[in-house]
């Protein structure tokens, strides 16, 4: 679960959400590796979902919006492997490995904005009312009236909720690969060493443009360190 750095409302309709979300994973080069010499990373959002919460009751417990969002890093690597060394010298050739790193965030959007509502189906019965004559013991007069359980009448409503759009405006990777199973490199330099396994740490920072079909009520300012946030919070008061 991670909280919004900023949740900022920039239309009628549209807020932007920064937010940090922190991974950490384990990589295993093929072969080993005497250096890094490069890696470049680039960030691939696969799941964008907005989950809104359901209208309020009171004396009921009220949950808030949330916003899943799931995705991976892609990390090419490109990397020195030994071939040939002496007590003074070390020769390597380039390697390069590709691998994903995946991301996931579930945010909190909090109760600051109230989001469009979302419509449920509805399935209504219906029936009909009958009338029978009695059985023997009743008198001829009377009928049996009730309704006709022979039969199953229902009228059905569907309705078909909008989901918002998506748009990645900005990104961030802070990244720090660090070396877990060094070995001295065998017959060559005494300050050289080689390893397969690098112990990953990211911080990733997004910013994103959510846009709903409908407006977007906003009831309270997020950022209290926003001068305009504070002006307007003042004049409410």
């Amino acid at each position: 679960m991670c909280t919004p750095l900023e949740l900022k409302k920039v239309g009628p309709c549209t807020i932007v959400v920064t937010v940090s979300i922190p991974a950490e994973s384990i990589i295993t080069l093929p072969t080993k590796a005497l250096e890094i010499k490069m890696i470049r990373k680039a960030l691939k959002i696969t799941q964008s979902r907005f989950f809104n919460c359901a209208a309020s009751v009171r004396g009921l417990p009220h949950d808030t919006p949330k916003l899943f969002i799931g995705g991976f890093v892609r990390k090419d690597i490109q990397y020195s492997e030994p071939v040939r060394q002496t007590a003074t010298t070390a020769e390597g050739i380039i390697k390069d490995f590709v691998v994903d790193i995946p991301i996931s965030c579930v945010i909190d959007l909090g109760k600051h904005l109230t989001f469009p509502p979302v419509y449920y189906d509805q399935q209504q019965e219906y029936g009909f009312s009958t009338s029978k004559s009695l059985p023997s013991g009743f008198s001829s007069k009377d009928q049996l009236i009730s309704r006709d359980l022979t039969e199953f009448n229902v009228l059905s409503q569907q309705f078909y909720n909008t989901l918002p759009t998506f748009r990645l405006l900005f990104s961030q990777i802070n990244e720090m690969d660090d070396a877990i199973d060094p070995m001295p490199l065998h017959g060559g330099p005494f300050e050289e060493s080689t390893f397969r396994t690098l112990q990953e740490k990211m911080i990733i920072l997004i910013q994103l443009e959510v846009t709903f079909p409908n407006y977007v009520d906003h009831t309270e300012c997020y950022d209290q360190h926003d001068d305009d946030c504070k002006h307007r919070n003042h004049k409410k008061d």
